[in-house]
């Protein structure tokens, strides 16, 4: 008797839990993610540049950054968002999309990521999705208060790039990046969302937030760094008592800034939790999950210029190393 009731007990939890997994793809993302939506809005009040970093193609950091845009006080809020997967050489059609509100198919919107670097992990879908509804936010507001998007990746017009001497002056994508926030973010006092892999956000351990964190002053530019990978989640969830719920802790100036980051997104293992970032996200206890790009079309058709361009900033690296 004592084995069957056991046997039921495992048969319930198993059920309890499908259940819980569940909950997180029937909740919307808005009512899911209000909570921490609140909070990241609330770090605008002190800070001009949020860097909310992703691990590309997640699904619940895709719908993170769906929730923030979708709250009506962030267009209120935040006048430009910044995106690493936008080539700032189609700014143009990006500003048309997004601020015009022109219809456009996926082929059309698509030289926005395809010129930008990493064009394999921008065609997973959540990045064409978010342009799309963020274009939908648009359309609801005057046109005065529309929310621009900025392409955030290094300028590089492929169309007239013959010679890797011709990509030396912008071999190194992290001053680029760098150069884009400094110069139409902080040195205009704009009020922005700057949406990168969660290491370009990170305030210490090469993130190039650092640099503009050293340049402008700490509390202008905020890092958000989110709890992805299956061994960050398991760890974050015993470090800080996490639990079924999608949570956002801030790290400066709490208790936690003194927690070694080792095992939580950090490389150098000599940094602490404050260094890295000012806050993270935690997405609830819900399975990792990966929308797949589909890169049949992009490889058939764009296969030999990608090559091509891999191997000319590959040449142009060589020479920027030995000052050539």
């Amino acid at each position: 008797m004592g084995h069957l009731v056991r046997c039921e007990r495992m048969k319930w939890t198993v059920v309890v839990g499908v259940v819980l997994v569940g909950m997180a793809s029937t909740v919307s993302p808005q009512a899911r993610y209000g909570g921490v939506v609140e909070e990241i809005l609330a770090a605008w009040k002190s800070a001009d540049l949020v860097c909310l970093g992703e691990a590309h193609g997640r699904e619940y950091d895709s719908e993170l950054r769906i929730a923030l845009v979708r709250h009506p006080e962030f267009p209120r809020t935040v006048r430009m968002i910044v995106v690493e997967w936008g080539n700032p050489v189609q700014q143009d059609l990006l500003d048309r999309f997004i601020l015009d509100g022109a219809v456009m198919t996926r082929e059309e919107l698509a030289p926005v990521w395809r010129d930008a670097q990493g064009a394999e992990a921008w065609e997973s879908p959540v990045y064409e999705t978010f342009l799309r509804v963020l274009r939908e936010v648009n359309r609801g507001l005057p046109a005065q208060q529309r929310v621009r998007v900025l392409g955030g990746d290094r300028k590089i017009d492929w169309s007239k790039i013959t010679r890797a001497e011709e990509l030396v002056p912008v071999v190194h994508r992290g001053h680029s990046i760098r150069d884009i926030l400094a110069e139409q973010i902080l040195d205009q006092n704009v009020k922005a969302l700057a949406i990168y892999g969660a290491r370009h956000c990170a305030k210490a351990d090469g993130g190039f937030l650092s640099e503009l964190a050293s340049l402008y002053g700490n509390k202008r530019v905020w890092s958000v760094w989110p709890m992805d990978s299956e061994s960050e989640v398991r760890k974050a969830q015993t470090v800080f008592g996490l639990g079924q719920d999608p949570e956002y802790l801030a790290m400066t100036g709490s208790r936690w800034a003194s927690t070694p980051a080792t095992g939580l997104g950090a490389v150098d293992i000599g940094l602490t939790m404050g260094e890295v970032t000012d806050a993270i996200v935690y997405h609830g206890n819900v399975p990792d999950s990966v929308v797949p790009a589909n890169l049949s079309v992009l490889r058939a058709k764009y296969g030999a210029e990608l090559e091509r361009r891999r191997s000319l900033l590959l040449e142009a690296f060589k020479l920027w190393e030995s000052g050539g």
